[in-house]
This record gives structure tokens, sequence and C-alpha cells, in this order.
């Protein structure tokens, strides 16, 4: 929830943007960069053939353990000038 002094911010800052653009038209809309973040999950479980192993027919089963699976959590960085996309960061 935005607070009332953050909507002032937001509303001030849009009323100048709105001046640059009247004042220069579609090139000032040109010089502007966006950017935004995403928190991405990774996950990578072992495949079956990964965790094959050969055994004997004659040598015991293996012991069964509790799977831990890995898992993490990156963060995308996407900016760009109007329609072209410049940087990825991981």
């Amino acid at each position: 929830m935005l607070t009332n002094e953050v909507k002032m911010q937001r509303k001030t800052k849009s009323a100048e943007l709105l001046k640059h653009y009247e004042e220069e038209g579609d090139e000032f809309i040109q010089r502007i960069v966006t950017a935004d973040e995403s928190w991405l999950h990774h996950y990578d479980p072992e495949s079956k053939r990964q965790s094959m192993e050969y055994r004997h027919k004659s040598s015991p089963s293996p012991r069964k353990f509790k799977v831990v699976t890995f898992v993490r959590k990156v963060m995308l960085t996407v900016s760009g000038i109007q329609k072209e996309l410049f940087i990825w960061n991981f």
C-alpha cells in the first residue's frame, strides 16, 4: 500500500515528465531508461537417470535417504531504452 507521501512524489514526478514531453516531444520519450527486477526460483531436482548406479544382482539394494533438491533464488534485472533491451543480470 502506498503512503500519501509516495503518492504525492509520483504525482509530482509524472507532472514533470509530462511537461518535458510537451516541450521536447518524441525525442524525450526515446531517452527514457526503464528497468525492472524480479526474483526467480530455480529448482533443479536430480533425474532418475542421474541417480542410477550400477549394482550386481547379488549386491544389497542401496539405502534410501531423504531426497534433497537444489533450490535457489536469483534476481533478474532487465533494463532498456524504448524498444531495445540491453542489460540482463542474474
